[in-house]
């Protein structure tokens, strides 16, 4: 049986994967997770002074944290990447393709895809309503660019919500909207880097 954060040999191979396989459905309980470490009364006291928050805002905040709703709303967090995508068929039957032909344009990189309890999953942001251009361009650079830990809720929070500011314009995009219209995918790769996110 495979570790559950190692990645899926079976899916390693693809360009498409996302982080070489790890497989993101299988997750600890959040009471397992490591905490960080404790914030010392120096910090605590800067908080307060630098009027960061008050003393009863952060005692709130402490309180809200041993009550578990830090972990609540992470684990939700973590469910809408999961949450947003498709299953292998229902991604190939988006683009009209046979099950063979999707397998083929994710060993290409083409379409990215991650693994949840054991099953491809297809991240809904890729595919576009334009039968010119079904699937967003660039994928075969940009998949990489995740890196092997970037969960797929941290992609969907990038890709729809990274503000890509375009030189030459007064306009800003996010990377769903510049991949939409034909935009350079090095863009979003140069804003990958400049934000240390690899």
């Amino acid at each position: 049986m495979t570790d559950m954060n190692e990645p899926d040999p079976a899916f390693a191979s693809l360009a498409g994967v996302v982080a070489h396989g790890r497989d993101f459905g299988r997750t600890e309980e959040p009471s397992a997770r490591e905490r960080g470490r404790q914030v010392t009364p120096e910090e605590e006291d800067f908080l307060i002074r630098s009027g960061s928050m008050t003393r009863a805002q952060y005692e709130e905040s402490e309180a809200a944290v041993a009550r578990g709703e830090l972990d609540a709303i992470e684990r939700r967090t973590e469910l809408e990447g999961l949450v947003a995508s498709l299953t292998a068929e229902e991604a190939a039957d988006w683009l009209g393709i046979s099950d063979a032909e999707l397998d083929a344009l994710l060993a290409a990189g083409a379409v990215t895809a991650f693994v949840c309890n054991g099953e491809l999953r297809y991240p809904a942001w890729q595919f576009t309503e334009d039968p010119a251009m079904p699937v967003l361009s660039g994928l075969t650079r940009l998949t990489p660019a995740w890196g092997d830990q970037k969960h797929p809720s941290t992609i969907l929070g990038f890709m729809y919500n990274a503000d890509l500011e375009i030189e030459g314009t007064d306009e800003s995009f996010t990377p769903v909207e510049w991949l939409t219209i034909g935009g350079d995918v090095q863009v979003v790769l140069d804003y990958l880097e400049a934000e240390s996110w690899r």
